[in-house]
């Protein structure tokens, strides 16, 4: 056995896109845009290619709902309950375990930050937190093909997010292990089912990130230096979005255990780059020149586990900001919406 594991736990953390890393100042919103597909079409083909793609936006007439998120450069605010809570982000801090945290409650929280995306693991309102668990229950169903068992009224008003990522073709096998007599396999279904749109009404929207304890993990000998990864997509995309190592938020000693990618040279029709990732938990956003179908990542050097030598990955996953709202004006009236909710509330 090459690598010790836990119990299962499964956490769900509720996403928003965000920052890259940069001087310019910056204001988010979130939901932005997205691609929604109902839960019980979870096992047909998503339609990305016409233009009759059902898709959720607070740009359409008549649904100017509340984003989830809102942000500048110097707080997060979460609208998904009342009080309105906010994260300033000069508090936000590195863990000697390589996740960022901030301090909310009198405890410290997990935060996952950059490529479009923003991950806490604090839910705010009762609501969402009896939410979480029908979310996992229906991911579990879905992933093993039985729709017709949940009965759920929460599926009524939740639809999944389809990946814009289709495959990826790994050039070592899958890591696999038994455990207490179960058999674990850790393949590339983290691609699957990620991403949970839950509408109710204005007040009422999030977005949930289901964690993978079970992230993609190369299972040849080495530390997965020369390893590739062919990567096709749906639709032509400018970036990628990687959540680098072994990402478990009950299980955050795994981050450093076990090693990550430190730099890869990126390949897609007519470029050639390379990407250097820092060592910490953030969805990393690598930029390409132009929209392609098809990307490799060749790991040239790793970062060191300190006790396993097996490359993880937990998360494939492309900007979902595809309608450009970040620094738009209706940005910026949400803001200043959520500072006002702010200040009222204090």
């Amino acid at each position: 056995m090459r690598k010790i594991k836990f119990r299962i736990l499964v956490a769900i953390l509720v996403v928003a896109p965000n920052l890259s890393f940069s001087e310019e100042s910056i204001v988010w919103i979130f939901p932005t845009v997205s691609f929604i597909q109902r839960m019980n079409d979870y096992d047909k083909d998503f339609d990305f290619l016409t233009e009759n793609y059902k898709y959720y936006s607070i740009h359409i007439a008549g649904a100017r709902d509340y984003p989830f998120i809102v942000a500048d450069d110097s707080y997060i605010y979460l609208r998904d309950s009342i009080p309105i809570a906010r994260i300033q982000k000069s508090a936000i801090r590195t863990e000697p375990d390589g996740f960022q945290t901030f301090f909310d409650g009198n405890k410290r929280w997990p935060i996952i930050l950059g490529g479009g995306y923003c991950a806490v693991t604090r839910i705010l309102n009762e609501r969402f937190e009896a939410s979480i668990k029908h979310l996992h229950d229906a991911r579990e169903y879905l992933l093993n093909h039985q729709y017709e068992n949940i009965h759920y009224d929460l599926l009524d008003t939740s639809f999944i997010l389809p990946q814009v990522i289709k495959s990826v073709r790994m050039s070592a096998p899958f890591l696999e292990e038994t455990i207490r007599g179960v058999r674990y396999r850790y393949d590339d279904d983290m691609l699957l089912y990620r991403w949970f749109y839950k509408y109710l009404n204005r007040g009422l929207v999030a977005m949930y990130f289901i964690n993978d304890p079970t992230p993609m993990v190369e299972g040849a000998p080495g530390n997965g230096v020369g390893l590739t990864l062919d990567i096709e997509n749906h639709i032509p995309s400018d970036n990628l979005v990687v959540l680098n190592g072994f990402v478990d938020l009950e299980r955050r000693h795994l981050y450093k255990l076990n090693a990550r990618m430190k730099k890869v040279l990126v390949q897609g029709d007519g470029f050639e780059l390379e990407y250097e990732f820092q060592d910490y938990v953030y969805f990393a956003q690598i930029d390409f020149p132009k929209k392609v179908n098809k990307i490799r990542l060749t790991v040239q050097e790793v970062f060191e586990g300190s006790r396993y030598d097996d490359l993880c990955i937990s998360g494939l996953f492309t900007n979902p900001d595809v309608l450009n709202t970040r620094n738009s004006p209706l940005a910026y009236e949400l803001l200043e919406e959520a500072k006002k909710e702010w200040q009222e509330r204090r």
